[in-house]
């Protein structure tokens, strides 16, 4: 006697359990990628605030170190004439102006874009903002310089 397998009774089709479940892993996988791809760019954001944190506290230093001397004189000018100086000006964006100009021939210590992206979205006058910032829900401050310590240029998260 020859052994003859029972007829299927199914033409190939999926079983509604089978379609749910092939749903159910193709939007879990959908939801891993979301998150993954949000994430990548939020962390881009954050990456280039600290570039602009980075470039901000690069031009300070170099405005710092131009006013070591008087250009007219060549004398020296002393830490403390020069802390009260940046001191003087109350604000971040007022000692932002201090090594950033948008005045043709005058020495800038920040690049062009960067100057314009910090100047176009600072409204605040206590906080340096730009666009990838805003996105990483950060500013940039420029405190008091104390003595006995350097100036810093400080990332801060927005409340």
């Amino acid at each position: 006697m020859k052994f003859v397998p029972p007829p299927r009774s199914r033409n190939g089709a999926f079983s509604f359990v089978e379609a749910i479940f092939t749903i159910a892993i193709i939007g879990l996988m959908s939801s891993i990628v979301v998150v993954a791809v949000s994430n990548a760019s939020r962390d881009a954001n954050r990456i280039l605030a600290r570039q602009q944190q980075a470039a901000l506290q690069s031009a300070l230093n170099g405005w710092i170190m131009s006013q070591m001397r008087d250009p007219s004189t060549g004398q020296v000018i002393s830490v403390e004439q020069i802390r009260a100086t940046y001191n003087g000006t109350s604000t971040s964006k007022a000692r932002l102006q201090l090594f950033v100009t948008d005045q043709p021939g005058s020495t800038s210590y920040l690049d062009d874009i960067s100057t314009e992206e910090f100047l176009s979205h600072t409204d605040n006058s206590d906080r340096i903002e730009s666009l990838a910032l805003e996105q990483a829900k950060q500013f940039l401050t420029l405190p008091t310089w104390n003595s006995g310590e350097f100036p810093k240029v400080l990332l801060n998260d927005l409340p």
